[in-house]
């Protein structure tokens, strides 16, 4: 269901309540006003025109394609954006700027230019995936507390940056892991794109070499048989050399396209990354053992 009308005015909170430590929390939160909302239909190339509230409507809403989910993410970033200023986004003027004239923090200011992108494919995949981005952009912009008691300051530690770009008032340096993504969201995505590039090369010249290494074998390899290095170069060292170079790569684009790899981050996709990484050295460990036990690697000879 794509609501297409997502604005201030057609939310509903109850129970609000601020206090320092909380912030705002409020009880329940309503969508109302579904009388534009429709249901995606799988082919077509357009829909409804000219409905919605400007600020909070993206171009396709327009006549310029059909609105998708990707539609509503749109109005939830200019509804973000609302919320951290207290005035609309203004139609046909660049975002980032707008965001840099309300000082809205860069991380935060991000998620909001990604969500309006005008080209839906560059929108996040969905408001699942906004939403957990901007929770984390918003534990990237906010003051980071001291602990009790505070610690000394020393002339170093003062000159730590919080995520806003001003000095820490505690003296306390970041997390590395919370400097590094701040870091990362400051990297244009043209250099990210030149990145990948190089690291997509360098895959690629470490496949040229596995192919050279299965059918021209040098040393010890050419007293084995075609299918074992074809196991061990293809399956067992390409596919380690894929996981270290999916590692590498500026995943903002993929996150952005592919919803799943966007809910795998931090800590949960190294674990799925070193299960990877198991399951390879597994593989060849028994392919190994194996080969050994029916005698086609002799080891004893070397």
């Amino acid at each position: 269901m794509i609501h297409r009308d997502l604005k201030p005015s057609n939310i509903i909170v109850t129970g609000a309540n601020y206090t320092p430590d909380d912030g705002l929390t409020f009880s329940s939160l309503v969508i109302i006003d579904l009388g534009i909302a429709r249901v995606w239909r799988d082919g077509a190339d357009a829909d409804t025109v000219k409905f919605g509230t400007r600020p909070y409507a993206p171009p396709e809403q327009y006549g310029f394609g059909q609105t998708s989910v990707r539609s509503d993410v749109y109005a939830l970033g200019a509804l973000l954006f609302f919320c951290l200023t207290g005035v609309d986004p203004k139609p046909g003027l660049d975002m980032r700027e707008q965001c840099e004239a309300r000082g809205i923090p860069t991380p935060l200011a991000d998620v909001i230019c990604m969500s309006m992108a005008l080209d839906p494919a560059k929108r996040f995949a969905s408001a699942e995936a906004l939403g957990r981005a901007t929770c984390a952009a918003y534990d990237l912009s906010r003051p980071v507390r001291p602990p009790a008691p505070a610690p000394v300051r020393t002339p170093a530690s003062e000159t730590v940056l919080t995520p806003q770009g001003l000095q820490n008032p505690t003296g306390l340096p970041r997390p590395a892991a919370s400097a590094a993504c701040g870091l990362l969201s400051r990297v244009p995505e043209s250099l990210g794109r030149i990145w990948n590039t190089l690291v997509c090369f360098s895959l690629l010249v470490f496949f040229a070499g596995s192919h050279f290494a299965v059918f021209h074998p040098t040393g010890a390899n050419q007293s084995y048989p075609t299918w074992l290095l074809i196991i061990e170069y293809f399956f067992f060292v390409d596919g380690l050399m894929v996981l270290m170079h999916f590692a590498l790569l500026d995943k903002r684009r993929l996150r952005r396209r592919f919803a799943l790899l966007d809910s795998y981050r931090g800590k949960k996709l190294a674990k799925l990354w070193l299960k990877a990484l198991g399951v390879l050295l597994l593989c060849m460990i028994v392919i190994v053992a194996v080969a050994n036990a029916t005698g086609v690697v002799d080891t004893s000879a070397t």
